[in-house]
């Protein structure tokens, strides 16, 4: 009996990666898909990303992609003309290119226990409950990133093609409700040089999650997303019909900016192509209806041991590359923008130092970026920052401190740890309505600190009620020498299952 269960729970992995032909670990290509991919209601689509790879000695052609759902209805084919040279990746075995790229796929025990909450959820009517289990389900199939030689990753991603599949709900033969959880398979058509035509099929689930929560005046965005100006995956207009898709109301490209002596790995947003991109930014505002913002993402070296800096907000390019960390903050403030380190502590882009007092007219840090959440020594340090600067906070016209974010550091499906959607920051506007076409409500807020930092998507609002109503980035005057009692409310609204992190 325990035999027949072994294989049994086999037969249930293989059927769930949804590998579709025999294939030894080390053939002549390398696929793949996530095996999640999520929009919320009430986006009417999906994006599937797909990742391919020529692991052998002679060309190859991607002839077509079809996806099927699980009644083996016909759902949609897209045909292409995209040929694969060889590679330098002849001998290794997909998990070894995994490992090289950092991805993280999920192991036999998550799957078997996403598998187990996603029958158990199809059991449920619609409720807070299977809305936590679906969700809780999806969590556990995340592709996830491991950290590695970011440089070498490149080089190995340039061999590789990379397409996004928008799947159509309204093509999927069923009615599809919150919570809801559809299979699919794509199937991978492949010529090789010598005529033979083969094909990788795989499977993935598509998520269909409720709603972001919501309050009023709070709205959810990313200011950590990557094109195809620099090293993203995707245009702008795609990347942010993902992000609507996923619930967002506001996002900022940050195009890793470079107009000298830059990496030649990868283009980069050039000086003389600023205008054209904010162009780019404005069409797409208008196509999908959130806010995008034209950024930068400034660095004082590309490579390993360069520390990076998003600007936001510039009237003007700002210049990057062979300079030290605070000639990065002046010249995003010259440009009439302010900036936020990016990842501070970033494995290959380390910026640790910030909080030694070094720097000065930095408006934020990135709490969380690209799954990766500062610890609590490191939580530490922005505390620490906090009261060591109150003087200077209270100097301030404004008030201004030093914000803790959250951004995706999205690159289009490139790096396949896909965080869209997941790491976000929630501003407030005090408005009844997004900010639109009115991106100073985005540099507001995030400048002023009226914002909360989430890794999966849930929101957390904290407040003093004492005298008024004053919420994170406002300030309260008192008009004597004294205390004040202060009360303190927070209100979280969490979708998601409470193991991530919101602050």
């Amino acid at each position: 009996m325990k035999k027949l269960v072994a294989i049994l729970l086999v037969l249930m992995f293989v059927t769930f990666l949804g590998v579709g032909r025999v294939r030894s670990a080390v053939g002549e290509d390398f696929c793949q898909v996530p095996l999640s991919v999520f929009s919320r209601y009430p986006a009417r689509s999906f994006s599937v990303p797909v990742m391919v790879i020529n692991k052998g000695t002679s060309g190859m052609h991607i002839q077509k992609i079809e996806v099927v759902p699980q009644d083996g209805s016909h759902v949609l084919e897209e045909t292409l003309s995209e040929t694969l040279p060889p590679s330098s990746l002849q001998g290794l075995t997909d998990e070894e290119i995994r490992s090289r790229i950092g991805i993280i796929q999920p192991d036999e025990k998550s799957m078997a226990t996403a598998q187990a909450l996603i029958a158990k959820a199809a059991t449920m009517g619609l409720s807070d409950e299977r809305t936590r289990t679906v969700e809780t389900a999806w969590l556990f199939l995340k592709t996830t990133t491991a950290t590695t030689e970011r440089v070498a990753a490149d080089k190995l991603l340039l061999q590789a093609r990379t397409f996004s599949i928008t799947i159509p709900s309204d093509k999927l033969n069923t009615k599809i409700e919150p919570s809801d959880v559809i299979p699919v398979r794509l199937n991978i058509t492949i010529q090789s040089s010598d005529g033979y035509v083969s094909t990788i099929s795989q499977t993935t689930n598509l998520f269909y999650l409720t709603s972001l929560p919501s309050q009023w005046g709070w709205y959810p965005g990313d200011g950590h997303l990557h094109t195809t100006w620099s090293d993203g995956g995707w245009p702008i207009g795609a990347n942010v019909s993902t992000a609507n898709d996923r619930g967002l109301k506001w996002t900022i490209s940050t195009d890793h900016a470079g107009d000298f002596a830059h990496s030649p790995l990868q283009p980069r947003l050039e000086a003389s192509e600023s205008t054209n991109y904010g162009a780019y930014c404005t069409s797409a505002q208008t196509t999908y209806g959130i806010t995008v913002c034209p950024g930068e993402e400034l660095a004082t070296l590309e490579e390993p041991g360069g520390s990076h800096l998003l600007a936001y907000k510039n009237s003007t390019y700002a210049a990057s590359y062979d300079v030290s960390k605070q000639v990065l903050i002046n010249r995003a403030n010259s440009a009439a923008g302010f900036g936020i380190i990016a990842h501070p502590y970033n494995f290959s882009f380390n910026w640790s130092d910030w909080s030694n007092g070094s720097y000065t007219g930095f408006r934020g840090i990135e709490l969380i970026s690209c799954g990766s959440i500062v610890n609590a020594a490191q939580l530490g340090d922005w505390d620490t920052y906090l009261g060591v600067h109150l003087s200077a906070t209270m100097q301030d016209p404004n008030h201004r401190f030093c914000v803790g974010l959250a951004g995706s550091d999205y690159h289009g499906q490139i790096y396949l740890p896909d965080y869209l959607g997941t790491n976000m920051t929630y501003i407030y506007t005090g408005s009844s309505s997004p900010p639109g076409s009115y991106r100073p409500s985005v540099y507001t807020a995030l400048e002023n600190g009226r914002a909360s930092a989430s890794s999966d998507g849930s929101l957390l609002v904290h407040k003093i009620t004492t005298g008024g109503v004053y919420l994170p980035g406002y300030y309260m005057q008192k008009s004597a020498a004294g205390y004040i009692n202060v009360n303190v409310y927070a209100s979280s609204a969490v979708s998601i299952r409470p193991s991530g992190y919101a602050s």
